[in-house]
C-alpha cells in the first residue's frame, strides 16, 4: 500500500476502510467558525431512516485547505465531458 495511506484505517485483510458519500451540509456558526455535516453509510440509506453522520466544526483556515485540497482532487479527476444535446 501506498505511503499515502499509511495513516489510514484498513481492516483484518489491509484494505482501506471507506465509506460512500451519500450527502453533506454546512452552516455558519458566528463568524469564527464553520460547520460540516458529512453524511455516510455501508448500504443505501432506506426512506425515513436516519442516515450516519459525522459532525465537524472547522475554522476559518481549515475551511480554505478543505476547499483548495478537494478543488485540486477534483482537477486530478478524469470526469467525462458533458453532454451538450448537440450532434
Amino acid at each position: 500500500m501506498s505511503d499515502a495511506f499509511k495513516d489510514w484505517e484498513t481492516d483484518g485483510k489491509g484494505h482501506l476502510k471507506v465509506w460512500p458519500l451519500y450527502g453533506f451540509t454546512t452552516a455558519l456558526f458566528g463568524e469564527d467558525a464553520a460547520g460540516l455535516r458529512v453524511e455516510i453509510g455501508t448500504s443505501a440509506p432506506k426512506a425515513g431512516e436516519p442516515i450516519p453522520a459525522l459532525q465537524l466544526v472547522l475554522r476559518p483556515e481549515q475551511v480554505r485547505e478543505l476547499a483548495e485540497a478537494l478543488t485540486e482532487l477534483a482537477d486530478l479527476l478524469k470526469v467525462p465531458a458533458k453532454r451538450t444535446g448537440r450532434a
